[in-house]
């Protein structure tokens, strides 16, 4: 994303920022206290194709991806995290904003800010993958994720498959 400043004397992009949430509150308080705004141009660089990934994802789930990993077997696995479908899968410095992976979308605007988005989506009524990993019950976290997987598929796939089935209605 960049970051651009607007106020009275100057006026200019600081160029491309990464950091996450807690390092763009910084940015704005700096903005304010120099009586400045700030804009912030989110420019997403995961490109990849929702539903591929999700696919990928559920796929990986399915084959026991989320096992304990060989190089840290003491160590539990993180859903989401310690799979493909994360920009920063095995870089613990996390150099991408999370808010720069496809997943953000499915993370309510008000989690948005959390250390780990994506543990916030709500995969059923009251349950997010924060909330299960609390509870230890690792069978039951796979299985509702693999649940609100196959629910987004199917999601995605249908509104992919409607402007077809209207242009051949119309026809």
């Amino acid at each position: 994303m960049w970051i651009c400043f607007t106020g009275s004397s100057q006026t200019g992009c600081r160029g491309q920022f990464q950091g996450g949430s807690k390092a763009l509150k910084q940015w704005r308080d700096y903005a304010a206290a120099r009586g400045k705004t700030m804009e912030v141009m989110v420019m997403i660089r995961d490109d990849r194709d929702t539903l591929q990934v999700l696919k990928a994802e559920l796929d990986f789930i399915e084959k026991g991806g989320y096992g304990r990993s060989v190089k840290t077997p003491w160590k539990p696995t993180s859903i989401f995290q310690d799979s493909l479908s994360c920009l920063n899968m095995g870089d613990p410095e996390r150099i991408h904003p999370c808010d720069e992976c496809l997943l953000i979308d499915f993370v309510p605007p008000e989690q948005r800010t959390e250390d780990v988005p994506c543990h916030h989506i709500l995969l059923s009524p009251g349950e997010t993958v924060e909330r299960m990993e609390r509870r230890k019950d690792r069978q039951q976290l796979e299985e509702t994720v693999k649940n609100w997987l196959r629910a987004k598929i199917k999601q995605i796939e249908l509104e992919r498959a409607a402007p077809i089935d209207v242009q051949q209605a119309a026809q």
